[in-house]
């Protein structure tokens, strides 16, 4: 059995549940903000529960599939506006992944990212800091994002 590591981190957007929402099911929208990370969205899939992505997470992620790992994805639960689970299937990444949104009202709403990944106890010591910090960056960028096209819209 693979030993298992727990990575969480909560953001506060200013902008309506529903925006967010539809900014962080943009699958392919996430090489924008996620660092170091290009999602490939397969588009034939169905929207909700069974679609499927992939992401590639390394050096020059934007340019090439180098050096780094493809992460295979299927959403495996679906409640819009407010939940979705991604199970990472590849054969390098195991595990699952949630993005949980909750209104807080005032044209605000929590963000909860949370994975729960499977590896070899080495890969998870050595990935821990980095992940962690780079999905703060990563929800740090979604959040200017969601907030400058909100900003944009009320113009």
């Amino acid at each position: 059995m693979r030993p298992i590591k727990e990575f969480a981190l909560t953001v506060k957007i200013d902008a309506p549940l529903a925006e967010v929402w539809r900014e962080m099911i943009d699958w392919q929208g996430q090489s924008e903000w996620m660092l170091a990370t290009r999602v490939y969205d397969d588009s034939e899939s169905p929207v909700g529960v069974g679609h499927r992505l992939r992401a590639f997470t390394g050096l020059f992620a934007k340019r090439s599939t180098f050096i780094g790992v493809m992460d295979e994805m299927v959403v495996s639960e679906w409640q819009p506006p407010t939940f979705a689970r991604v199970e990472h299937i590849g054969r390098v990444i195991k595990g699952f992944g949630t993005f949980t949104l909750t209104d807080l009202g005032k044209n605000q709403t929590r963000f909860d990212w949370f994975e729960e990944i499977a590896a070899p106890r080495l890969i998870l010591a050595l990935i821990k800091i980095p992940t962690l910090f780079g999905v703060l960056i990563s929800l740090k960028r979604f959040k200017k994002i969601v907030e400058s096209k909100g900003s944009l819209s009320s113009k």
